[in-house]
């Protein structure tokens, strides 16, 4: 099945993104740790009447409804790096206790077990927490008035927010096209508009071949850290979807549900379990100035096994990552991916190992996962790929390259490859350089799960 057009959105911060949350604690209101589609949406929106005026006329009113409220889905823009927590994966408590307990984690969705497997200490689950990379933290900045009386703070009125920095880059999709979409402009995004949110934007189509890896590589996002590209759902019985981005889901008489229904969202198929946790989400509508009404969702990381027939069940696998799940999909809500192997937390790998790491290098891991290697097999080719960074940093030469690359695959504990994997061992060990060799080896052994029996990884 083919996608529809995508585009690939960028977002650059020029002053501080308040994403304020709903429910504010005190004096504090906080923010969320992304962009929503919602507020993606509604930026561009605003910034459509601004340079068009109201849409009065016949025309400009089928175009605004076409661009905003039509087919095209605005999904949720993260900082490159950001985790989601999924709500199936059980995590160690007191990961402090023991090295390697940070790196662990029993998917439910996928494994049986109560205890962490380094430490074999109490676990805890998953709260669908979005993470922000390391070297990203919130602002929070505090204002007050001032007494006219006295020219000093006035008593009570002390406000806090918090705010993601200035310089930040999101990025995201929009599922469809238009042509006023992919030109850049200047974009005022979520709240405290007078004293910030300015951003750029830039949005470009994806050429075919991208898109159709989109339901695999989201940006950004490291929502399911381990799992691989699609190809079935699963064993062919089941289907394990997580969400990227809150859900709005009801049951057939329209009250707010915590998981798709058989005939609204699953084409007949049926959730046989979930992990999901909900949240109230709240918004203002701009053109209106009226608050949007509360949304009981089913919060980002909710996981989810749906059962039916293989042919009900590869058509989800197919569609969903493209249309979404729930209502109010094209305001970012029900955006999914499909889950193929339990969750590991990406503690392992270096924030910065992510960043560097190239769209090519995203490809060879990729393709990697295609050739269905075994544990040890994937162990030998991370040894393989070290020696080949070595040559190429230490010895540059054109020979000694070609010898090493030639001689990988003919030791003997290269034995055990199918003709189909040592074709495209030999077409990888040809291409990268020393750098991209590094950071696929360090992907690839963040991409394994942990060793049977415990211990970190």
């Amino acid at each position: 099945m083919n996608g529809p057009e995508v585009l690939r959105v960028t977002v650059t911060a020029r002053q501080r993104l308040a994403l304020g949350v709903g429910s504010e604690v005190s004096y504090f209101t906080d923010t969320h740790r992304y962009a929503p589609g919602s507020v993606l949406r509604g930026a561009l929106a605003a910034t459509w009447i601004a340079e068009n005026g109201p849409p009065t006329t016949a025309t400009d009113a089928a175009t605004f409804r076409e661009l905003f409220d039509g087919p095209i889905r605005y999904g949720p823009l993260f900082v490159t790096g950001t985790v989601v927590v999924p709500v199936s994966a059980r995590l160690c408590k007191y990961p402090q206790h023991k090295k390697g307990c940070q790196y662990q984690a029993v998917d439910a969705a996928f494994e049986t077990g109560t205890r962490c497997p380094a430490c074999s200490g109490p676990l805890e689950s998953g709260k669908g927490q979005v993470i922000l990379p390391a070297d990203v933290s919130l602002e929070r900045i505090t204002r007050t008035s001032i007494s006219k009386e006295t020219g000093k703070a006035a008593e009570g009125e002390l406000y806090a927010h918090g705010a993601l920095p200035a310089g930040t880059t999101l990025t995201g999709y929009i599922y469809g096209r238009a042509p006023w979409l992919e030109n850049p402009r200047r974009l005022r995004l979520g709240g405290r508009r007078t004293v910030g949110g300015a951003a750029d934007y830039q949005a470009a189509p994806l050429p075919p071949a991208a898109a159709e890896q989109l339901p695999a590589e989201w940006p950004g996002l490291a929502l399911a850290a381990a799992d691989g590209p699609p190809a079935s759902p699963g064993d062919g019985s089941r289907l394990i979807i997580r969400l990227a981005s809150p859900a709005v889901f009801v049951d057939q008489a329209g009250r707010p549900s915590l998981e798709p229904g058989p005939a609204l969202d699953l084409g007949g198929a049926t959730v046989e379990r979930r992990w999901a946790r909900p949240v109230t989400w709240s918004g203002w509508h701009a053109a209106s100035r009226l608050p949007k009404p509360d949304e009981i969702c089913a919060v980002a990381g909710s996981t989810y096994e749906i059962s039916g027939p293989d042919a009900v069940l590869r058509d989800l696998a197919e569609r969903l990552p493209w249309e979404g799940i729930g209502l109010r999909r094209n305001e970012g809500f029900g955006d999914i991916r499909v889950a193929y192997r339990p969750w590991r937390p990406p503690a392992l790998v270096d924030r910065q190992d992510f960043q560097a790491a190239d769209t090519a290098v995203i490809g060879w891991l990729r393709d990697l996962r295609a050739l269905s290697l075994d544990p040890a097999q994937l162990r030998w080719v991370a040894g393989a790929l070290r020696e080949l960074q070595l040559v190429r940093e230490l010895r540059p030469s054109a020979d000694s390259e070609q010898d090493t690359t030639a001689g990988l695959l003919d030791r003997a504990a290269a034995e055990g490859f199918s003709g189909r994997q040592r074709e495209g061992l030999t077409a990888l060990f040809s291409q990268p350089d020393a750098q991209q060799l590094r950071d696929l080896t360090t992907l690839l052994l963040a991409d394994q799960p942990a060793p049977a029996g415990g211990g970190s990884r």
